[in-house]
Parts: structure tokens; C-alpha cells; sequence
């Protein structure tokens, strides 16, 4: 039985006059552990669920690349010889950058219908755009002749994200699209693009994804915003400490002892990166020996950094993250994604999912008057082209 997703995004392409065409699907992604620390060189542990963003693509004889959305409106036409700046293409400037990437590496891309259905909410932490993006690469490159490698789509994804359509964020989301692995959560160095895997407990955990409600947008200001705050305290660290690159290079003890150096924002924003790189190292060690009640309690120190010293929480995360940890079989909560809204990820014991997700609703109904939506998460797959059977 063919899932709903892609049930959903072949009514959509016949109901528009796009039916037909290859099937590719590429998965979003929730964070352990790892906030906002990728673009500062950290090390985090994503782990790639089974929802993300589908996508048809129908070649074309002309040199036109069109991109149309069951979830969102409007259809974009585009000559591929003469790709609009980003700001001009709406939610098409993901395709369109990927699209822009692989003509400048000298592939030849046919004309394409690009026709896309999600089952991730936008905006809500779980890297839409990232699975958009590689999606995009791995249907373009097989129309061309010559599939990207999952290490490859993801370094193409992230330059067309950053680039492109101007976000100016770390290589996490995209890397764990492209290389997850069921069972997995991916050890990912920032800093020197290694990887490597982390088996985790699946008899004894689960994900759940609460949805406080809110959105965000990444291209606005506040997110960049804090990069820009932490990239000024990076710059004046580096005048006392030379050998350093980025954050992830600094140690507590080097960042308290400095901290009469900096301006109050640049040193909490510093503070939050320098305190999760460590926070980050050791849960690894703690999933590798199986201990979730520990790796938990680092869950809450991360939401609590995010929310005082990066100041990336909302009330309503906040609140998510209370109600999770109130019930008995959840081992810890922290926000996902950027922040501003959007998701927090629970990690619970698998046999208490159900009373669990009761229990979010219940509380969070009650608080704000409006009913969450909860995603119980399974591990998701590697990118590509799902072939019929």
C-alpha cells in the first residue's frame, strides 16, 4: 500500500496537469542534541525520521524548469539558462538554487516539471527546506544522467540554502537528510565534515514531536541575528586566542576567563555554543553505553541554555517542555529546529507513547486553549528515487 504522502502528491499532480514523472523523497530530521552550534563548528546528533518532502519529477523537452506545491499556492516557471535571484521565486528558490548549483559544475539539466508534497509542517523545526533542497538534488542529478552521492547532494544542499536563498545556517540539517540511517542517530563534526553513527535503543526509546503552533521564518532577522551576535564574540576571542577558528574551539574555562572582554549578548550567545559543544560530546558516550536517563537530563540543560543565554524559546516551547518532563516515562525535552516557535522533541520509553501524547495534549489545551499536534516519529531512510514495486 503506497504511503499517504505520495498517495496525496500524484491526486494533487493529475488534479494540476502534472501526472506522471519519477518519484524521489527525501526525510526531515529531529536534533537530540546540538543547538544552534553547527555553523559554529560543533559536533550534533541529528537522527532522520520518516516524514519529509516528496516530489515528481517530469522532464521536459523545452529548457524550462516549473515548480508547483500541494502545500503551497502558486506555480513557478523559470528558463533554466536564466534562474531569478531568490527573493523573486518564493518557495521555488530551493529548486531553483539547486538547479543554479548543478548547471554552474557543468551538469547539462534537462527541462523539468517539479511537482512536491510534504508531510513535515513548515516552519516547525524538522528541516523542510533542507529535505526540499536534497530532494531537488537527487531528482535533478538522475535527470541529468549521473545521481549525486548522499555526501555530495548534501554539500550541494547546503551551499543553495546558504548561497542561494540566503539563510545563513550550519550544514546539519542538510548532512542528516541525506545521510541518515535507521536506528541511527548521526555523529556529525561540523567542523572537519566527518561522520560517523550511534546506534540507539529502539526497544527502549522513542521521538515525539510536539507542535507548539507557532511559526517561523528563517529569512528573517532574528535567527541571523544570532549568528551575527556570535560570530562578535568569536571575533574577539580570537584576539586573545589566535590558534581558535570558531566556537567550537573555545573551552568554558578560556570563555569565563575572557568574559570582561566581551559585550553581555556576545558572551551569553558564546556561552550557550561553548557549554552545548560539551554537552554534545558527552551524550554520545552516554547512547553509547545506553544510559537515557542521563542523556535526558542533557536534553533539559540544552533547552534551558537555548532558552536564557541563545534566547531562541518561545513561552509556548517553554511550556512544551515542562508538560513533557511532568510525565513519568518521558526521559527528556528540548526545543528542535531554530527555535522561534515551532517544535519540541521528546524522547520517551515506547510503551508509554500513547498516554504520553495524551498527557501533552491534555496540559497544553488547557494552558492555551488550543489543541497541539503531536507526531509520534519513526527513523526514516536514505534519499533517492523510490521505485515502484
Amino acid at each position: 500500500m503506497e504511503r499517504p504522502l505520495f498517495s496525496r502528491l500524484r491526486a494533487f499532480a493529475a488534479a494540476t496537469g502534472r501526472s506522471g514523472g519519477r518519484l524521489f523523497f527525501a526525510s526531515g530530521r529531529v536534533n537530540l542534541l546540538g543547538a544552534h552550534i553547527d555553523y559554529h563548528g560543533g559536533c550534533v546528533l541529528p537522527v532522520a525520521i520518516d516524514r519529509g518532502i516528496a516530489l515528481l519529477a517530469r522532464p521536459r523537452a523545452d529548457r524550462r524548469l516549473t515548480v508547483a506545491s500541494a502545500d503551497f499556492p502558486g506555480r513557478y516557471d523559470f528558463a533554466l539558462d536564466a534562474l531569478p535571484p531568490a527573493g523573486d521565486a518564493g518557495f521555488a528558490a530551493y529548486p531553483a538554487g539547486v538547479a543554479q548549483l548543478l548547471r554552474e559544475a557543468g551538469r547539462e539539466l534537462p527541462g523539468c516539471d517539479l511537482t512536491i508534497a510534504g508531510d513535515l509542517p513548515p516552519g516547525a523545526g524538522m528541516s523542510s527546506s533542507a529535505a526540499l533542497l536534497v530532494a531537488t538534488a537527487m531528482a535533478l542529478s538522475t535527470l541529468s544522467g549521473a545521481p549525486l552521492e548522499p555526501l555530495e547532494a548534501a554539500r550541494l544542499a547546503f551551499r543553495a540554502e546558504t548561497g542561494y536563498v540566503g539563510v545563513r545556517c550550519g550544514i546539519m540539517d542538510p548532512f542528516a537528510s541525506a545521510l541518515g540511517r535507521a536506528g541511527h542517530a548521526l555523529w556529525l563534526d561540523c567542523k572537519e565534515e566527518r561522520f560517523d553513527y550511534v546506534p540507539l535503543p529502539a526497544d527502549r526509546l522513542a521521538f515525539v514531536m510536539l507542535d507548539s503552533m507557532t511559526r517561523r521564518d528563517l529569512k528573517s532577522g532574528a535567527f541571523n541575528q544570532r549568528v551575527a551576535e556570535s560570530k562578535a564574540a568569536l571575533a574577539t576571542l580570537q584576539r586573545h586566542l589566535p590558534a581558535i577558528t570558531c566556537l567550537r574551539d573555545v573551552t568554558v574555562e578560556q570563555l569565563d576567563a575572557l568574559r570582561g572582554e566581551l559585550e553581555p549578548q556576545p558572551f551569553q550567545r558564546a556561552r550557550h555554543v561553548v557549554t552545548e559543544v560539551a554537552r554534545v560530546r558527552r551524550a554520545r558516550e552516554l547512547l553509547l553505553r545506553g544510559e537515557l536517563l542521563e542523556f535526558g537530563q542533557l536534553m533539559w540543560l540544552s533547552h534551558l541554555s537555548s532558552r536564557h543565554l541563545y534566547e531562541v524559546s518561545t513561552p509556548r516551547l517553554d511550556a512544551l517542555h515542562e508538560i513533557a518532563l511532568g510525565h513519568p516515562g518521558c526521559y527528556g525535552a528540548r526545543l528542535t529546529g531554530a527555535g522561534f516557535g515551532g517544535c519540541a522533541l521528546a524522547v520517551v520509553h515506547p510503551r508509554v507513547v500513547e498516554s504520553f501524547c495524551a498527557h501533552v495534549v491534555a496540559a497544553f489545551e488547557q494552558r492555551f486553549g488550543q489543541r497541539p499536534e503531536i507526531h509520534p516519529l519513526a527513523f526514516g531512510q536514505a534519499p533517492g528515487e523510490v521505485i515502484e514495486r
